[in-house]
């Protein structure tokens, strides 16, 4: 396979199996012509079609051969959930903004991280770390533990650091952490007090599409003392509802 020659050889299997979906994609069915496609011996083949049938990226058809399987379609809808995600959200990131005066976040997952992908300032002289495109770790976030508590439990070890410190108060031991995911469930709305960055606190809910999936979440962040215990009952309530509002516009 072309480009490949010389790479780690984890990186030319990855690559074998990226151009084996893509074929599978375009019409390539039998073990056979996905061989001679990517330019490999039967055997290889073979053993890549089976790790992806195993992981759900394809299935197999007996007398048919192979077809793009359901985590695939999971993927793609949230691909296009993505894509289509700032610019649905905005008027709900604006509503918010304006009922509460603070700084409004959207994130979504990637691997352990939240990354930003939009943010509205509030009307405070607040400089905050964030910007569209930011990147930070998802246990010190509130938004980052709004989209992992409704991620299988088995899995939320998979995105914690131990030992972080990005503050002080950073939740670095992973009993405490899966505590804390599992409060965030029962009242819906995650909280970062002042975990991630020393001086700030947020109230963060989750977004949901129409596959049921949790595919990214929604913010509010502000200067500690703005965002006291009291406040932080007002807030929640108001973040819960943006995330539904968006929720609906993914067809939740």
């Amino acid at each position: 396979m072309g480009g490949v020659k010389g790479e780690p050889r984890g990186t030319q299997t990855l690559a074998r199996g990226l151009a084996l979906l893509e074929k599978v994609g375009e019409g390539v069915h039998t073990l056979e012509e996905l061989a001679r496609a990517l330019g490999v011996p039967k055997s290889t083949a073979h053993r890549l079609a089976r790790a992806l049938v195993q992981a759900g990226y394809l299935r197999h058809q007996p007398r048919r051969g192979y077809a793009l399987g359901p985590k695939l379609i999971r993927l793609g809808f949230q691909a296009h959930a993505q894509q289509e995600l700032p610019l649905l959200a905005r008027p709900h990131l604006e509503w918010l903004r304006d009922r509460t005066g603070e700084t409004v976040h959207l994130g979504v997952l990637e691997g352990g991280e939240v990354v930003y992908v939009d943010k509205l300032p509030g009307r405070r002289e607040l400089q905050l770390a964030s910007r569209v495109g930011s990147r930070f770790p998802a246990q010190s976030t509130a938004l980052g533990k709004a989209l992992l508590a409704h991620l299988p439990e088995e899995v939320w070890a998979r995105h914690f650091v131990p030992g972080l410190r990005r503050t002080p108060r950073t939740i670095g031991d992973l009993e405490a952490f899966r505590e804390e995911l599992r409060c965030t469930q029962v009242r819906g709305y995650a909280l970062d007090l002042e975990e991630n960055e020393v001086g700030v606190r947020c109230v963060a809910a989750p977004i949901w599409d129409g596959q049921g999936q949790v595919v990214a979440a929604v913010s509010v962040s502000t200067a500690s003392v703005y965002l006291d215990e009291t406040r932080i009952q007002e807030v929640a309530p108001l973040v819960q509802e943006a995330a539904r509002r968006i929720s609906a516009e993914l067809g939740a």
